[in-house]
């Protein structure tokens, strides 16, 4: 956590300290699962309530920094889309006889999200790297990704402790490098016996520091 706050950046990797955004790489394998299909390199947030924190530093850590979501948003932040795996869908079947067919929505969305990519790499082998239809193309490809890349899948049977029930985590994903000031950050969360430590280094910071004992008491 020193580190970061001393560098006054949020990144992925290889963690350069820049606003450039990262790299979405697509696996083009057929059936690829959808939280598989396109692994975007990103900064992610949770948008937890501080009175539920308990599981969320259960299943990860008992450090945090949390940031006012406006600012985030202005970083460029936004929520995934999460697909209940159990979910259906009326898919209609383009027959004569206007027929629907109940489907799971996962299998749904995988299979237009697989037939997305094929579309697109048939698109981009059969023209020449210029002109405006090949742009348009590769805008609209790119613009599919990222979409593509804040989908989630989750289950809702699962228990709010357990450490795939990812909705519990209501998370954010930007697809960008963060900076920040040690004024932007509203609450820090950290174990007791390094909060003198902190304070010695960080005197300048005037956000609210909370301790990790107390969010897991429910204090």
């Amino acid at each position: 956590m020193s580190e970061i706050l001393k560098g006054g950046w949020l990144s992925f990797p290889p963690h350069n300290h820049s606003i450039d955004p990262g790299q979405i790489e697509i696996d083009s394998l057929n059936y690829q699962k959808i939280n598989d299909m396109f692994n975007p390199h990103c900064v992610c947030f949770a948008d937890i309530p501080k009175t539920e924190l308990k599981i969320h530093i259960k299943k990860y850590s008992r450090f945090g920094i949390a940031f006012y979501k406006p600012f985030l948003i202005e970083k460029g932040a936004n929520p995934v889309f999460y697909i209940e795996e159990n979910s259906n869908v009326y898919k209609n079947d383009f027959s004569f006889s206007g027929d629907y067919n109940l489907i799971n929505r996962v299998d749904y969305y995988q299979e237009f999200c697989n037939k997305t990519k094929f579309y697109f790499l048939q698109k981009y082998l059969n023209k020449s790297n210029s002109g405006d239809e090949y742009r348009d193309t590769m805008e609209i490809w790119r613009f599919l990704v990222n979409l593509f890349s804040h989908f989630k899948v989750w289950n809702n049977n699962l228990e709010d402790d357990e450490l795939h029930n990812y909705y519990f985590e209501r998370e954010w994903r930007t697809t960008n490098n963060i900076n920040f000031q040690l004024s932007d950050i509203v609450m820090i969360i950290l174990p007791e016996k390094y909060e003198n430590q902190f304070k010695i280094n960080f005197p300048e910071y005037a956000g609210e520091l909370i301790r990790a004992e107390d969010l897991e008491k429910g204090a």
